[in-house]
């Protein structure tokens, strides 16, 4: 359990499932073993004042939630009354200062949050319409989770793959799309995540207004604010986050169904997107070749052939074609 898995817990944040994990783990949770130390060392530095009324309603109100009554074990519940105010702190640390986010999703909310999964074939794109009007479109390969109806603090959003974001403004209610390791927060936006699960990396680039990254590697967050016209690439097996430019009218052309947009990216990557919109096996049996890096912009709606010619200008590739699988030695 990590900082990053209970803040994103106890503002709503999560999926169902991980909801599940959270709640599990607090449930299990012993006075005096190791997740109570490390519980501690969570919630370490927390600082509110230890009197006060909200602090303790808030807490109590949020455990009553995870130990429904007539479900406690005893030994939780002489866990719940040992752990003291630092555990009240910080669940008023996290509740209080956003009022009707997390209490509200609680407390107020008697049937739980209904889930819609949006998925794209390889070979397609579509467009999704979101509960607040916000616009995303898919690319091929892609499944996008969002609840039926929005709660009145976060607009929560799971993507695997890529998606393009128009999102409404509502100030009141930023727009959390998280992605494995990376999330990317936003009040009012036009921005680009590509996370597809199989792939190396998470890069997300913004079109319009601004947007906070969030990255979690090695249990550690780190927050990027990004400019229009930036990208930022995170490497799930480093954690290194990349920088690059590139030009607002080119990165989401994808979107329309014409456009491919490849900013210093390796051969081996290029292929895993080509795969995902034509539909088609890719394989490259040279390993050299596959780390090959190209910046590459096509929006004429381009063929796969065209496109693996304009990107074999060099002639270091050979390429051949048998039946739906295409190999590049």
């Amino acid at each position: 359990m990590t900082k990053t898995q209970l803040q994103d817990y106890f503002y709503n944040r999560c999926s169902p499932q991980q909801v599940k994990e959270v709640e599990q783990w607090l449930a299990s949770i012993e006075d005096g073993d190791s997740n109570d130390v490390l519980l501690h060392e969570l919630l370490a530095g927390i600082q509110v004042e230890k009197n006060d009324h909200l602090v303790n309603q808030a807490f109590d109100k949020f455990l009553s939630k995870v130990q429904p009554a007539g479900k406690q074990k005893p030994q939780s519940r002489s866990f719940v009354r040992k752990m003291g105010w630092l555990y009240r702190a910080a669940a008023a640390v996290l509740f209080l200062p956003i009022l009707m986010a997390a209490i509200f999703f609680y407390l107020q909310k008697n049937q739980p949050t209904e889930w819609v999964e949006a998925y794209v074939p390889y070979g397609q794109s579509k467009m999704v319409s979101l509960p607040d009007s916000s616009k995303i479109w898919l690319n091929a390969g892609t499944k996008l989770i969002y609840p039926k109806e929005f709660n009145n603090s976060y607009r929560q959003v799971y993507v695997d793959g890529e998606a393009y974001a128009e999102i409404t403004k509502d100030k009141s209610r930023p727009f959390v799309m998280s992605a494995g390791e990376v999330s990317v927060e936003v009040l009012g936006t036009r921005f680009n995540l590509k996370s597809y699960s199989e792939d190396s990396y998470i890069a997300v680039s913004l079109l319009e207004g601004a947007v906070r990254m969030n990255t979690t590697f090695n249990n550690e967050t780190e927050a990027t604010v990004l400019k229009p016209g930036e990208s930022v690439k995170f490497s799930k097996n480093t954690g290194k986050l990349t920088l690059s430019e590139f030009l607002v009218s080119d990165e989401s052309l994808w979107h329309s169904g014409n456009g491919f947009f490849f900013i210093n990216e390796p051969l081996d990557e290029i292929a895993l997107s080509l795969e995902r919109y034509f539909n088609v096996r890719i394989n490259i049996e040279n390993e050299l070749l596959k780390k090959e890096h190209y910046y590459s912009v096509f929006v004429n709606n381009e063929s796969l052939d065209d496109i693996l010619s304009a990107l074999n200008a060099s002639g270091k590739m050979k390429i051949r074609t048998n039946a739906n699988s295409i190999y590049i030695y």
